[in-house]
């Protein structure tokens, strides 16, 4: 299975590191975790929350294109949504981790 495939399943989140990382002092990485924190939301709504899936499936029973471009649209950036946040998260484990090693809660 290649990686783009494996990026369309659910997966643990598992820490990730940059170059860089194992110089950073307990302040400077409290401050990427600050930072980091902010972008770890979703501003999409759900698919039931959406008013615009409402509106596109009744246009859907009107006219076929028009639903199938607004739910294709979803789609992608329903997927493009999780794979930023699964990011996130792991960049957020990965500085926690490196936090609890410095022993910065001391």
């Amino acid at each position: 299975m290649s990686d783009e495939d494996q990026r369309a399943y659910p997966r643990p989140v598992e820490p990730l590191y940059e170059a860089g990382d194992e110089q950073l002092n307990c302040r400077q990485l409290e401050q990427r975790l600050s930072q980091l924190e902010g972008r770890s939301y979703s501003a999409k709504p759900g698919f039931y929350e959406d008013p615009y899936t409402g509106a596109s499936i009744w246009i859907g029973s009107l006219w076929v294109p028009g639903a199938l471009s607004y739910l294709g649209y979803s789609a992608v950036a329903e997927y493009q949504e999780n794979d930023r946040l699964h990011h996130t998260q792991s960049r957020i484990e990965g500085l926690r981790r490196m936090k609890a090693n410095l022993r910065c809660h001391e």
